[in-house]
């Protein structure tokens, strides 16, 4: 019987020299070589032979290997950021005169890449609605890749994993998805067919707010082949932020199960307030993504969105805010706000918004793990501002 995920994510590689608790922290870019013949391992890329930090190193070695276990994949990289593991893995797999297709409903520095840097390559892209997805080889028969997420940033919209799978199955596309969202905890896509699984680690994965880094999981094959775009556009991880990601990860079960149960809580909460037009959770028997996600989550997720008049009372609402605060990132121990149309999808027009399902008057919540009793008297009093 395989380990739970809470001792996978608690424990290490062994410090074999002193038996460390803690997995040592190698803060250093070069290893020498004991010969010159060493060098034969480097060119060979045998695995646990450091030689320099891009390329690899023990530290940023043993979250790799602890991420692709709770993934339930084979192998794992480290980036520095998300959007580096986001941009290196679809530039490994497309090349000029490839497609892709991917998801209306992203992330939009995603989205802003794949329209206007992606084309740059010469890769024509594919935008398409969920049923076009599902239905690939009517829409885009001639991709290479299918880009989505699940659940979506902002809306915490799902989409059915299974089906994107089966799609891309009939026209031999590889299959990539933004894991981010859900987290190892409330969903593993690769047992339900996914080729490669990215996080933005600066979320849930790292959760206090501290560091930065992306994750990219598949088989052995396809990790290889992101490893050495990874190398090569230089976007890799240090040592020191991958000791910080390793602690982090020891809390991380802990800290997703009590943020899922704190988002369903300000769901609830929210679906009762006059001020707020619709509320966007999965975990909701009134979601319609509600079925889907009992289908492939083990938990609903941290994340919920709001809709509420327009932007001027989105803006009012935040700015009420004296417990949670307004900043664009998400996943983290403290509750954050932000308005996805003043931060994590600017630079789009009307009608990508209404693609994403992004409305001016929509505030994304992150929920923390502060007393709830003090975060929906101050959502409460924030209302009452608009």
């Amino acid at each position: 019987m395989s380990p739970g995920k809470s001792t996978q994510a608690i424990q290490s590689k062994r410090d074999e020299s002193f038996r460390s608790v803690v997995y040592p922290i190698y803060q250093s870019t070069v290893f020498a070589v004991e010969k010159s013949d060493d060098y034969e391992h480097f060119i060979a890329g045998d695995e646990g032979f450091h030689i320099y930090t891009r390329n690899s190193n023990p530290s940023i070695r043993n979250v790799e290997e602890k991420l692709a276990r709770l993934e339930q994949g084979e192998d794992c990289v480290l980036f520095a950021s998300g959007m580096a593991a986001i941009t290196s893995t679809l530039l490994t797999f497309l090349k000029n005169g490839d497609a892709v297709a991917a998801s209306q409903r992203l992330y939009g520095a995603t989205y802003r890449f794949l329209r206007d840097v992606a084309t740059q390559f010469g890769i024509d892209v594919h935008f398409l609605d969920d049923d076009e997805l599902f239905e690939i080889q009517e829409y885009a028969p001639t991709v290479k890749v299918i880009y989505f997420e699940t659940p979506i940033n902002p809306t915490s919209d799902c989409v059915s994993i299974a089906r994107v799978v089966e799609a891309a199955k009939k026209i031999g596309a590889i299959t990539i998805i933004d894991n981010s969202f859900a987290s190892p905890i409330n969903q593993n896509p690769i047992p339900l067919g996914v080729d490669i699984v990215l996080h933005s680690a600066t979320k849930y994965l790292g959760g206090h707010t501290d560091l930065m880094a992306g994750v990219a999981v598949g088989s052995k094959a396809h990790i290889k082949s992101i490893r050495q775009s990874m190398i090569v556009f230089g976007g890799c991880s240090n040592p020191m932020e991958a000791s910080l990601l390793d602690r982090s990860l020891k809390t991380l079960s802990l800290r997703v199960e009590a943020q899922n149960r704190a988002a369903l809580t300000l769901a609830k909460f929210f679906e009762t307030e006059n001020k707020v037009k619709k509320v966007h959770y999965p975990g909701l028997e009134s979601s319609p993504s509600h079925e889907i996600a009992k289908s492939q989550m083990s938990g609903f997720g941290g994340m919920l969105a709001i809709e509420l008049e327009d932007l001027n009372a989105a803006k009012k609402f935040c700015d009420s805010l004296k417990v949670a605060l307004n900043a664009t990132s998400l996943g983290s121990v403290e509750t954050l706000v932000s308005i996805p149309v003043l931060s994590s999808h600017i630079r789009m027009n009307d009608e990508e918004l209404a693609a994403a399902r992004v409305t001016p008057g929509m505030v994304r919540i992150s929920a923390g793990l502060e007393d709830m009793d003090d975060l929906i008297a101050d959502f409460k009093q924030a209302l009452a501002a608009t």
